[in-house]
C-alpha cells in the first residue's frame, strides 16, 4: 500500500485552516455591518435618549385672601445652597468623590452653623441615581448666612445658590386653623410618570384649606428636556418640554378684621367663636384657641404641638362637635314643644327650683334654687329656666323632639368646605340608647337634653348654624368658606352660591316667640343674656352653661349664641369657652367685645378709604 505524500496532508490542513479564518474574518466583518449599519439608527436613538434627561418644572401654588382681597397665604422665595454632584469629581475612586462632597457639606454647616446636611449613603444613591440634577444642601437661606457664603475665600466647585417658593403668612397666627399648611411630597402624576427623569419634591396640601382645595391651588407641572454629556453635566436645554400651569387663587368668605378680633379675643382661653351671614351661610370669622403660627411652623414644632395633651392645640374647637350645649338648646326644645301643639304661648309652669319625674326621684336642679315661680317660654327662655324645659321636654317626647334638632343640623356633619372628622356631635335615637348605653330610652334622658346635658353634644360650628336659622326664618344653610375661586388672570372660575341644607319644620309665629325671648334675655334686666348688650349692634340670644363631669375633675363649658341687628339680622354668633364660670360671665361678654371691636376697625378702614 503506498502512503500519500506528507506535503499533500499538509497543503489539506493549512487549506482548512485558511478557509476557517476566512469564515471567521467574513463573520466579523457581517457583525460589524449588522452593528454599524444595519443597526445605527436604533443605537443613535438610544444613545441619544440617554443623554435626555425630563424634568419636572414645578407651578406657583395658588395664593389664599381674604373676602377684602386681603392676603392670608402667599408665596416668598426661598434661597437654598444646592450641590451639583457630576461637577464634584475627584480623581481615583469613587469613595474619593463621596467623601469630598460630604466633607464640603460639613464645612458648609460649621460656617452656617447648621447641623451637617448628609451622610456618604446619601451621596452614594444621588451619584447613582440623579448625577446629572442639583441635591439640596441648606434650605431657605437667611441674610447673614448669605454674607457668609458670598464670602468664602474659595469657592467649593459645584456649588450653587438657587432659589424656590415656599408659603409666606401676612397676617402670622390668623385663621391658622382654617389655612392648615403644606409639605413638600411627590405630586401625583399621570400614565406618563416615566417620562420624567426627575420629580422634585412640591408643595401639596397637608391641613386646612390646603389640603381640602389642594388641587386647585395646585396646578399642574411642566417638562423641561436637558441635554448632558458623558459625565452628566447639562450641555443644553433642548425645546421638547412645556411650561407648568400655575395653581389658581381662592377668596374667602372670612373678614380679615372680624377673624383678627375673634382671634384676639380668645387669647387667654380655651374655646372657639364662630359668626355666619344668617341669609348666605358665609362663614365671616371662625376662630379656635390655643391656635400657633404657621409662618414658624417646623417639623419640630409640629411634634411639640400634637403631643401636648393639656392645649391640644391642633384641634379646629369651632368644628369639634364632642361640646356639651347646655341652655343654648333651649329655643330648640320650646320649638319642638310648640310644633307638637304640646306648649302654647301663654302656657305657664311653675319653677319650684327643681324638675322630679315623679315625688321620689332625683331632683334636677334649676340654677335658681330658689325657683323662678310661674313662668311662660317667653319668660323661660328670658331667664333660662330649666325646671320649665324639662316638663314640656318630656311632654313633647324624644320622637317629636328629635325631627326638629335633626332638621336645624344637630346630629350631622355640617358638609363645610374643610377636612372634618368628629364633627357631628351626637342626636340620641332610641336605637343609640339600646347600643350605647344597653338599655331603653327613658323620660329621663329626655329632660337631661332638654337643658344641653347627657347624651347631646354638637361644635360651634352647628350652634352658629340653627342661631342663624332662627334668625333668618327657619332656612338651615350649608356653611363655606370658599366664595370664589380666581385663575392666574385675576378672572373668577368658579363662585359659592347660597345651598339651603334643611328646613326646620316649624311655625313663623312659633319662631316669633323664641325671638321675643332670646331677645329679652340680652335686653331685659333679668335676662341671663344681658352682658351680651352692646352700642354696636343690638342682639337677642341665649346663654348656656354645661356642666363636664369628668373621672378627675369638673368644669363648666360656657356658651352664648345670638344674632343681630334685632330688627334685620344679619349676622349669627356662637361663642364657646371651656372651663369658664358661667355663659353670662364669660361668653356673653366676648360677643359684645367682638362687635364692638369689629365695627371699630370697619370704621377705621372707611375712614382710611376716604
Amino acid at each position: 500500500m503506498v502512503e500519500p505524500p506528507v506535503v499533500c496532508n499538509r497543503f489539506a490542513r493549512l487549506t482548512v485552516l485558511g478557509a476557517a479564518f476566512v469564515l471567521l474574518l467574513v463573520a466579523l466583518l457581517g457583525r460589524l455591518w449588522h452593528v454599524q449599519v444595519y443597526r445605527h439608527g436604533r443605537h443613535e436613538e438610544r444613545s441619544s435618549r440617554q443623554s435626555v434627561r425630563r424634568i419636572r418644572t414645578l407651578p406657583v401654588r395658588g395664593r389664599i385672601v381674604g373676602r377684602d382681597n386681603t392676603v392670608l397665604v402667599d408665596n416668598r422665595v426661598s434661597y437654598d445652597l444646592v450641590f451639583h454632584v457630576s461637577e464634584m469629581r475627584q480623581p481615583g475612586a469613587r469613595r474619593n468623590t463621596v467623601g469630598h462632597i460630604v466633607e464640603s457639606g460639613r464645612f458648609l454647616a460649621d460656617l452656617l452653623e447648621r447641623e451637617p446636611p448628609f451622610a456618604e449613603a446619601y451621596v452614594e444613591r444621588r451619584l447613582s441615581v440623579y448625577p446629572a440634577l442639583p441635591t439640596t444642601v441648606f434650605t431657605d437661606l437667611t441674610a447673614i448666612e448669605l454674607a457668609r457664603l458670598a464670602e468664602l475665600p474659595e469657592p467649593i466647585r459645584g456649588m450653587e445658590i438657587t432659589h424656590s417658593l415656599r408659603r409666606s403668612y401676612p397676617l402670622p397666627g390668623v385663621a391658622t386653623h382654617l389655612l392648615g399648611f403644606c409639605g413638600r411630597t411627590e405630586p401625583p402624576l399621570d400614565s406618563d410618570e416615566d417620562l420624567f427623569s426627575y420629580v422634585p419634591l412640591e408643595l401639596r396640601g397637608r391641613q386646612g384649606l390646603e389640603l381640602f382645595y389642594d388641587q386647585v391651588l395646585a396646578g399642574t407641572g411642566g417638562m423641561k428636556v436637558v441635554r448632558v454629556d458623558t459625565l452628566g453635566y447639562v450641555h443644553e436645554e433642548i425645546g421638547d418640554g412645556y411650561p407648568p400651569t400655575d395653581g389658581m387663587d381662592l377668596r374667602l368668605t372670612i373678614d380679615p378684621a372680624a377673624q383678627t378680633v375673634a382671634e384676639g379675643l380668645l387669647a387667654g382661653h380655651v374655646g372657639a367663636i364662630v359668626v355666619l351671614d344668617v341669609e348666605r351661610g358665609a362663614v365671616l370669622a371662625m376662630a379656635s384657641a390655643p391656635s400657633y403660627d404657621l409662618s414658624r411652623l417646623t417639623q419640630a414644632k409640629y411634634s411639640e404641638l400634637a403631643t401636648d395633651e393639656e392645649r391640644r392645640p391642633l384641634i379646629n374647637r369651632a368644628v369639634a362637635g364632642g361640646y356639651l350645649p347646655g341652655s343654648i338648646i333651649k329655643p330648640m326644645i320650646g320649638l319642638a314643644a310648640l310644633h307638637s301643639g304640646v306648649l302654647r304661648e301663654e302656657d305657664e309652669h311653675t319653677c319650684t327650683g327643681a324638675f322630679r319625674l315623679t315625688p321620689t326621684a332625683r331632683p334636677i336642679r334649676c340654677w335658681n334654687r330658689a325657683g323662678h315661680g310661674p313662668l311662660n317660654l317667653v319668660e323661660a327662655i328670658e331667664r333660662s329656666c330649666n325646671p320649665f324645659f324639662n316638663h314640656y321636654a318630656v311632654e313633647t317626647g324624644l320622637d317629636r323632639l328629635r325631627p326638629l334638632l335633626l332638621s336645624c343640623g344637630l346630629g350631622r356633619p355640617p358638609a363645610l368646605d374643610l377636612p372634618l372628622s368628629g364633627a357631628s356631635g351626637l342626636l340620641p335615637s332610641r336605637s343609640w340608647a339600646r347600643q350605647r348605653l344597653q338599655r331603653e330610652w327613658i323620660a329621663i334622658d329626655t329632660a337631661f337634653i332638654s337643658i344641653g346635658q347627657g347624651s347631646i353634644t354638637l361644635s360651634p360650628l352647628q350652634a352658629a348654624m340653627f342661631t342663624a336659622a332662627i334668625a333668618n326664618g327657619g332656612t338651615v344653610f350649608r356653611p363655606y368658606l370658599v366664595q370664589e375661586v380666581l385663575g392666574p388672570d385675576g378672572e373668577v372660575r368658579q363662585s359659592t352660591p347660597p345651598v339651603p341644607s334643611s328646613r326646620m319644620n316649624v311655625e313663623a309665629e312659633h319662631l316669633a316667640i323664641i325671638r321675643e325671648g332670646m331677645f329679652r334675655a340680652v335686653n331685659f334686666s333679668r335676662g341671663t343674656a344681658r352682658e351680651a348688650r352692646n352700642p354696636a349692634v343690638a342682639l337677642a340670644g341665649k346663654t348656656g352653661t354645661a356642666q363636664v363631669i369628668g373621672p378627675e375633675e369638673s368644669y363648666n363649658d360656657t356658651w352664648f349664641v345670638g344674632y343681630g341687628p334685632v330688627e334685620r339680622p344679619q349676622w349669627a354668633i356662637a361663642v364657646l369657652v371651656e372651663r369658664g364660670n358661667s355663659g353670662g360671665s364669660t361668653a356673653a361678654p366676648l360677643a359684645a367685645r367682638f362687635f364692638v371691636e369689629w365695627r371699630a376697625a370697619a370704621d377705621r378702614r372707611e375712614s382710611a378709604a376716604r
